[in-house]
């Protein structure tokens, strides 16, 4: 008897990695590709779960409108970008704007996994957002409600011709959102530690490590967080837009 916790609706999905099957994508040789979520499930956005080793590597030619941002789940690799070399490990993460060429690779034996989201940029001049390149070691937490941290690895609060967030959520176990939330934004959500009940619509899912949600705007949500670890997830969100009619 199959534990069914896959759910796809039409404002929503809740996906199991492990289950998601793999797919090639032209010139990304050697790479072993999960698409975690895309256009045809009814969201604005792709989101990639990707494993490289030497042998394999994502190349990403000069486009006019999509943009990228990843984070380095396990492993080592390198980005390559105008000539420079940045090397990656894990909890490395970037932002990478539309008319940009760039490659990463793997850079041992060992795999390297990230997640990468891909969406089209929404320009509002013509200047565009720069590259971003960092490591969430070093990059800090700032506390918000009691028992909750975040942190922010594209400064869209601060510079609005980023047009998307790429953070990190921390809960303690036991805390959680204090009420439901309903807002424009649509969300990827990738589980990174911890076990908590997440609602989505008028539904509560279990789960776990590596478990990935996606959210349609206006979709109800909140969480509670539970056990001894400490609850963690990477978000990514549109943002600084007004809506098209």
């Amino acid at each position: 008897m199959f534990n069914i916790r896959q759910v796809l609706k039409s404002t929503y999905s809740f996906i199991l990695p492990e289950d998601a099957p793999f797919t090639g994508i032209p010139g990304w040789d050697g790479a072993k590709v999960q698409v975690l979520a895309a256009p045809v499930m009814g969201c604005d956005f792709v989101e990639y779960l990707i494993t490289v080793n030497e042998e394999g590597k994502v190349v990403v030619p000069v486009q006019d409108h999509p943009e990228y941002v990843f984070y380095v789940l396990e492993g080592k690799g390198v980005l390559k970008k105008d000539g420079e070399e940045y090397p990656l490990e894990v909890g490395s993460y970037g932002y990478l704007p539309p008319k940009t060429a760039w490659k990463i690779k793997g850079t041992t034996e060992e795999d390297m996994k990230f997640l990468m989201v891909k969406k089209r940029y929404e320009p509002i001049g013509p200047e565009l957002p720069a590259f971003i390149i960092g490591i969430d070691r070093e990059t800090p937490e700032t506390s918000r409600q009691p028992g909750r941290a975040i942190k922010n690895f594209v400064p869209f609060g601060e510079d609005k011709l980023y047009d998307l967030s790429w953070f990190i959520l921390y809960f303690e176990s036991g805390t959680g959102m204090d009420h439901v939330e309903n807002h424009l934004h649509e969300h990827g959500l990738y589980m990174l530690s911890g076990e908590s009940l997440y609602l989505l619509d008028d539904t509560w899912y279990q789960t776990v490590p590596g478990d990935f949600i996606w959210m349609a705007p206006y979709v109800p949500q909140s969480c509670k967080w539970y056990g001894e670890e400490r609850g963690a997830y990477l978000l990514y969100s549109n943002r600084n837009r007004d809506p098209e009619v």
